[in-house]
């Protein structure tokens, strides 16, 4: 009898081991902060990956341990959350935070604010988000050319996002700031950016005409790009 018991829970045991859910690559631990600042710990499904990005703005599925006991997630199992239906997501070391606003108006004056999940890069005095731009739902192409072009515009979008700056509760675009006098408050830091102690030239300060201005801050912008989480890392430290 105790033999039949023992074969009786070494196969119970190995049917649970055998049903043990497998997450997928776009699949990781993570949480979901709800919109009263609660934390649910579970699993996040990403909806964009390297080709399109743009796609983890726009919603993210969640579901718990709980869901995963019998070896697979139904659809019912997977709550999928908007970005005004809660404060922001975590997946593995990623963390997305819902915004309401306006690229079109930060750059141009005027524009709709919508919902995204951004992603946030740098949290502190200064934060650092990065926004993807979305492309048409639907575009059509006629010729080869326009076809080339098209996927040249998405690699761009892919490799090329937008850098938000967040300061006193205010957002605004890397290009549209005076970046030396944005981060003024640390000296020390100051001071290193201007005299190109992170590896960069700092925006040229001695263009005189507002094209020439625009041009030497547009090209300057994308060298910043590649050490700005380290210089807002610094200057974040210094401001505690």
């Amino acid at each position: 009898m105790k033999n039949i018991l023992a074969g009786a829970l070494i196969l119970a045991s190995t049917l649970l081991t055998a049903q043990t859910y497998k997450l997928k690559s776009d699949e990781m631990k993570g949480q979901i902060v709800t919109l009263k600042g609660e934390v649910l710990n579970g699993y996040i499904k990403l909806k964009g990956d390297t080709r399109s990005p743009w796609n983890n703005q726009e919603s993210v599925e969640f579901f718990t341990e709980d869901a995963m006991a019998d070896g697979k997630v139904k659809g019912k199992e997977r709550e999928k959350y908007r970005p005004d239906d809660i404060k922001a997501y975590i997946a593995g070391d990623r963390y997305f935070e819902a915004q309401k606003f306006s690229l079109m108006k930060m750059t141009m004056g005027m524009g709709i604010a919508k919902w995204y999940f951004i992603e946030r890069m740098v949290d502190g005095d200064i934060s650092l988000y990065r926004f993807y731009d979305t492309p048409d739902a639907v575009t059509v192409t006629t010729t080869e050319a326009e076809r080339v072009a098209y996927e040249e515009e998405l690699e761009s979008m892919r490799t090329n996002p937008n850098l938000l700056l967040k300061k006193d509760d205010e957002m605004t675009t890397l290009q549209k700031v005076d970046f030396a006098a944005y981060i003024s408050k640390c000296p020390e830091v100051q001071e290193k950016y201007k005299t190109g102690g992170y590896g960069i030239e700092p925006f040229h300060q001695d263009a005189e005409t507002k094209l020439g201005k625009f041009i030497a801050k547009q090209v300057n912008s994308q060298q910043v790009m590649v050490v700005l989480p380290q210089i807002l890392e610094d200057y974040n430290a210094c401001v505690e």
